[in-house]
C-alpha cells in the first residue's frame, strides 16, 4: 500500500536533489512543479530538521498554523507539524510585516511505500523540505 505525500521547497535545485535520493525507495508518481503562489499561510507543514528544533518553536508540539494554539502532539519519529504565523513569531518576518520572507515555490509529490514513510519524511526534512500534513 502507498500513501501521498508532498513536500514544498524554496529553491528547484533542492526539490530536484530530493527527487534523486527518493530513487533509492519505494515510490511512484514523483512530479515536480513551480506554484503559482506560495502554499496557504495556514497549511499545517512539517518544517526541515534544523528549524523545527531551533529557535524558539518547541520541537515535538504540533501547531494548528492558526491563533488557536497548540494541538496534540505529532509523535516523535514525525516532528511537528507548524504553520506558517508560527515561523513568522520565530523570526523569519525579518521586515516585520507579518509575512514569512521565505516563499516555498516549489513543490514535490509522490507516492510512497507506507512502511518507508516516516523515513522518506526524515529524508525531505534533512534537505530542506517542508512536508504537508495530508489527512
Amino acid at each position: 500500500m502507498s500513501r501521498p505525500i508532498q513536500a514544498y521547497f524554496h529553491t528547484e535545485n533542492e526539490a530536484e536533489d530530493v527527487r534523486i535520493k527518493l530513487q533509492a525507495y519505494r515510490v511512484e508518481q514523483i512530479e515536480i512543479g513551480q506554484l503559482d503562489e506560495a502554499p496557504d499561510r495556514d497549511t499545517p507543514l512539517l518544517f526541515p530538521i534544523a528549524v523545527a528544533g531551533a529557535g524558539t518553536i518547541p520541537a515535538g508540539v504540533g501547531y494548528a498554523g492558526s491563533e488557536a494554539g497548540p494541538i496534540a502532539a505529532t509523535g516523535a519519529a514525525a516532528g511537528a507539524y507548524l504553520g506558517f504565523r508560527t515561523l513568522d513569531e520565530a523570526g523569519h518576518d525579518k521586515d516585520g510585516d507579518g509575512v514569512d520572507d521565505r516563499e516555498l515555490r516549489y513543490a514535490l509529490s509522490a507516492k510512497v511505500a507506507e512502511e518507508q514513510y516516516d523515513e522518506v519524511v526524515d529524508l525531505i526534512r534533512r534537505h530542506r523540505g517542508h512536508v504537508a500534513k495530508l489527512d
